[in-house]
Order: C-alpha cells, then sequence, then structure tokens
C-alpha cells in the first residue's frame, strides 16, 4: 500500500512539473539584476554598473556601451529605449546596444523609474519626489507633490498615474500627466510603527481597474508586510496574503488574470483570483531573493542577486482568460454592448457563433447583434487562449413598429426616486393608451392605463435600476425611453 501511495505521489509530482514549467537560469552572467527588458529579441538586464544583453538566450552576453551606473527602469518611447539611472535619463536608438545620456534631471540622485504619461515623461527620483518633462528629456520640472521621498515604483491605471514611496507619503496619484499629485485615502495601507507610514516598494495593475501594492516594512513593522488590493484608485485596500510564505514583496508582475509577486526571500508566487488563495513558483529557482520580475508575452523573467532566471508560464494561462459586459448583454435595436476581454494579450481574434469578426484586433467590442461572443487571445506566437461566453440578445419584445413618435411625450423627471410624470403634447395619442414598464432583460414588469394628457405614475415599487417605458396605443408602440430610477 505504502508504495503505490509513493508512486502516485511520483506520478503527482511528474504530472506538475510538466503542467508548470520549471524557471532555467540564463548562462553566463552572474551581476545582480535589477531591470530586465526584451526588444527585437534582445534581452536586455540592467545591473548597479550598466546594462548588459544578449540575442542567444545567454550563450553571450554584451556589455552595452555609453551607460555604466546603475539601470534601474526601462522603456520605450515609440523606437527609442529609455532607461533610468544615477542622475538622468539615458535613450537607445539601437535595441540598447549603444545608449546616450539625456539632460541632468536631479544632482546626485538616482532615478528610480521612468514611465511615459500621455505628453510627458515622469520619473520618480530616489529623494526628491516626482519630476516630469514635456520636452522628450530635455529639460524637467518639479512636480507638485505633497511628498518629496524616495520614490520606489509608478504605474499607469487608466487615466491615473500612481506612485509608490518608501517610508513617508507611502502613494500618491496623479490625474494631469505627473504635473500635480494628491493622496488617495489609503484606507488600509496607511499603517506603519512608530508614526510612519508604510513601505510600499512595487506597485502593479491588473487589466486597468485592480491596483496592487508590494509591501516590505523595517523590523519594526513586518506586520504590515504583504500584497494589497485596491478597486477605487486607492482609496482603501485590503491585505491578502494566502498562502505566501515571505511577505516582504520586491516586484509585481501582472499578464491577463495572473499576478506575479516576487518577494525578498521566498521565491515567486501567483494568484489566479485577485490574491485570494497564493501558490509558490519557484521550482527550478535556485536564488529565492527576488529583485525583478517581468512580463514578456507569455514568458515570466525573474532577476535575482546572481543573474536572471526565466520561466514559460503558458499553462498557467490557460482556462483563466475572461469576457465581460459592461452593462446588460440584453439591448435595443441600434444600440450596442461594450465586451471587454482582459489585457495582456499580444493579438485578439473575435467570434460571434464561431463566425470571425473581422478587423477586430483589440481588447473590447461593441457587440450590435445578437449572438455569442467569444475572445481568442495570443499572450504569445504559440500561447493561445479562449475566453467564456457572452450573450448578446437585441431584444424583439420591443421591437414592434415605431408608430408612435418619441417627441409626442416627455417622461420627467429622469433619474426617478419615488414619481414620474407623463406629459402629451397632443391628446390623439393618449386616448386609449398605456405605458409599458420593461426591465433590462425584456421583460414586461407592470403597464397602467395612461388617463389624461398628464398622468402621474409612481416607481416606489421598482428597484434601483434602469428601466424602458413604451406607449402603447392598439397595434402601435413608440420606441422605448429608458427610466433611470433611484432609491
Amino acid at each position: 500500500m505504502r508504495n503505490k501511495i509513493l508512486f502516485a505521489t511520483v506520478l503527482c509530482l511528474i504530472f506538475k512539473q510538466e503542467v508548470i514549467a520549471q524557471w532555467k537560469q540564463l548562462p553566463n552572467l552572474s551581476k545582480s539584476v535589477i531591470s530586465i527588458w526584451h526588444s527585437n529579441g534582445k534581452i536586455l538586464v540592467g545591473t548597479d554598473t550598466g546594462i548588459y544583453y544578449t540575442s542567444n538566450s545567454g550563450s553571450t552576453w554584451n556589455v552595452s556601451t555609453g551607460i555604466v551606473s546603475p539601470a534601474k527602469s526601462f522603456t520605450k518611447d515609440g523606437s527609442k529605449l529609455l532607461v533610468s539611472s544615477y542622475e538622468k535619463l539615458y535613450q537607445s536608438n539601437n535595441d540598447g546596444v549603444s545608449w546616450t545620456a539625456l539632460p541632468t534631471i536631479y544632482t546626485y540622485q538616482s532615478a528610480n523609474k521612468i514611465v511615459l504619461g500621455d505628453t510627458n515623461y515622469v520619473v520618480g527620483m530616489n529623494g526628491n519626489g516626482a519630476w516630469f518633462s514635456d520636452d522628450y528629456g530635455t529639460s524637467w520640472w518639479s512636480s507638485s507633490t505633497s511628498w518629496q521621498g524616495k520614490n520606489t515604483d509608478i504605474v499607469i491605471k487608466r487615466n491615473l498615474l500612481i506612485a509608490s514611496y518608501q517610508g513617508s507619503g507611502y502613494l500618491q496619484a496623479s490625474s494631469n500627466d505627473g504635473k500635480t499629485w494628491y493622496n488617495p485615502g489609503g484606507n488600509g495601507i496607511r499603517i506603519g510603527s512608530d508614526s510612519s507610514f508604510q513601505d510600499i516598494y512595487c506597485l502593479g495593475v491588473k487589466n486597468d481597474s485592480v491596483l496592487i501594492a508590494g509591501t516590505k516594512n523595517g523590523i519594526n513593522g513586518t506586520q504590515y508586510d504583504g500584497v494589497y488590493f485596491s478597486y477605487d484608485n486607492g482609496n482603501n485596500w485590503t491585505k491578502k496574503i494566502n498562502g505566501i510564505t515571505t511577505t516582504a514583496i520586491n516586484s509585481i508582475a501582472v499578464t491577463g488574470n495572473i499576478i506575479f509577486v516576487g518577494t525578498n526571500g521566498g521565491g515567486v508566487f501567483y494568484s489566479t483570483d485577485d490574491g485570494y488563495k497564493w501558490y509558490e513558483l519557484n521550482m527550478g529557482l535556485t536564488n529565492l531573493t527576488i529583485n525583478k520580475l517581468y512580463m514578456d508575452g507569455s514568458t515570466l523573467y525573474a532577476g535575482v542577486p546572481d543573474g536572471v532566471f526565466k520561466i514559460d508560464i503558458c499553462n498557467l494561462l490557460k482556462n483563466t482568460s475572461t469576457l465581460n459586459a459592461v452593462g446588460s448583454s440584453t439591448i435595443l435595436s441600434g444600440d450596442s454592448v461594450k465586451l471587454l476581454a482582459n489585457l495582456s494579450g499580444i493579438n485578439y481574434q473575435w467570434f460571434i457563433d464561431e463566425s470571425l469578426v473581422l478587423n477586430s484586433n483589440n481588447s473590447f467590442l461593441f457587440a450590435k447583434s445578437s449572438g455569442n461572443y467569444k475572445a481568442v487571445i495570443s499572450y504569445s506566437s504559440n500561447c493561445i487562449d479562449t475566453t467564456n461566453i457572452v450573450s448578446v440578445i437585441v431584444n424583439p419584445d420591443m421591437l414592434n413598429d415605431n408608430i408612435i413618435p418619441i417627441n409626442s411625450f416627455k417622461l420627467y423627471p429622469n433619474p426617478s426616486s419615488g414619481v414620474v410624470f407623463l406629459d402629451f403634447t397632443s391628446s390623439d395619442f393618449f386616448e386609449n393608451s398605456q405605458i409599458l414598464f420593461y426591465n433590462l432583460t425584456g421583460s414586461l414588469i407592470n403597464s397602467l392605463p395612461i388617463l389624461k394628457t398628464q398622468t402621474q405614475y409612481t416607481t416606489f415599487e421598482l428597484q434601483s435600476g434602469i428601466y424602458y417605458c413604451v406607449i402603447q396605443n392598439g397595434n402601435s408602440k413608440s420606441k422605448p425611453h429608458k427610466l433611470i430610477v433611484i432609491k
């Protein structure tokens, strides 16, 4: 019996190794890697003494010229690469082979993070807040920030820039491309010890809607270490660390619906359910101090104190892609509903009833026709996943001949909190008529007679939401009129 159990355990381990790939260290590099980028077949890694790159998965490494200071954060502006470093940004026009320094941002400080806003370059400094440039790095201006502390990370979430800080300041947001900043509420994360604020070391964004923060505090505040989630742009936070054995977080990476965190000594963990449960991802990883995580397609890279590792996470992505409707998927003729697939794909194909929708390579689609919709997402050239199906219904119950003109009556106030008035411009339209109330699914929920040119109806029995009102006279109906009920 014991042998059978042992054999089954071995089979499970073998199966797990086949399903989830192992980390592999890129050879011939023993530097401490603090930043990573992939560009046109080259893997670039930033170290404390400059940049190294390889075009053959580490068989040979080359040293980039023009930079010998710490390379802390990469980004790309068109065909031009940018990297933040000591006092300055550096740019490269040949995929990182050589670099040229831009003008000094701030003397005697490192530029910890570089991001591209709508029109500005925005840089977080090592101890003097955030700076921005509106002329591609030629001149720099100090942002109006309430804190001038040590910036640790900056991310872009929809139309906001979110910046994290070590020590005081903890978190700030900007809605004008980094020129001015304000403090979100920070409830649940604005905590610490000895009257200090929490040390947020890294940030991440999932599907342009969920903000994620990784914290790592001093010895007196380690109880506040962990991963925190906000669904309202940083005003309120929830800590979620179930399954994470080392909660000091150095780095975050997100692709699709999967969140990865790199810890300070415990390796890498991932979650597919917004952090409610975390799983270890350390097989083959020989150094568990993760300086930096970086996603490229379906490949996850980890920068560690003695080099860089990579792992194919395609099997983790399988069956995790999602599709959601923004609002009701039951619509009226002529209307549309926006369908949103999760982000991080390099290619999107949309289908309605298994037929390909042409010219639709976006993460969203405006659906106007009835049918079953899905998206096929390519995360890399050989990693493809299909979302769930969303059924869109163009409601037939409200699509009769629209003979009664909608401008022949008014419905007010709209929104309504208890009483709604129906006014007719002529008695020709209300005699022998009734008003029909439909919910969003197209189900008739009430019908009432129209007694005079101005008729009052109560909406107390209706729950808060959107309804459609239709005027019916014999076999004729008006076009549906939207009514919003609030309590």
